[in-house]
Formats: C-alpha cells, structure tokens, sequence
C-alpha cells in the first residue's frame, strides 16, 4: 500500500507562483482532494486567474492565506 507523500516547505518553495488546482490540492496536504479545492474556489477562498489552455490557476500565496486563516479560526 503506497502512502500519499504529505507536502513538504521545499515543495512549497519550488511550487510556481500560479498552480494548477492538482498542484493546489497536493500542496494543501491530506483532506484536500480536487474535489474539496474545487469547493474552495466557488467560494472565492483563493485568487485565480485565467490559464493559457483554459481552465484557471491558483496563486499559491492565497493558498497559505487560507491556510493561515483556517488556523486562526480554529484556534479561537
């Protein structure tokens, strides 16, 4: 049984600055499959823009915004 690799700060550092939301999910770590990172942008929780072939792209800064906030809420 292989087991899903969690993020690590060198995959963050090398991510680009726009990520695909594949590249979002694995970035987020377990929990957050394309599913839940779809959920995530109907609700406007990331910055997108258009990607050359269609579809978007995540900032990946917002990413960690988001992440920094669902941590702040869940700590009050």
């Amino acid at each position: 049984m292989e087991t899903e690799r969690l993020p690590s700060l060198v995959d963050w550092v090398l991510a680009p600055e726009w990520v695909t939301p594949e590249e979002a999910a694995f970035l987020m770590g377990r929990g957050y499959d394309l599913a839940a990172i779809h959920d995530l942008v109907s609700i406007g929780a990331f910055d997108l823009r258009d990607a050359p072939g269609g579809g978007y792209l995540i900032e990946r800064a917002s990413l960690r915004e988001y992440q920094e906030a669902l941590l702040i809420a869940l700590s009050e």
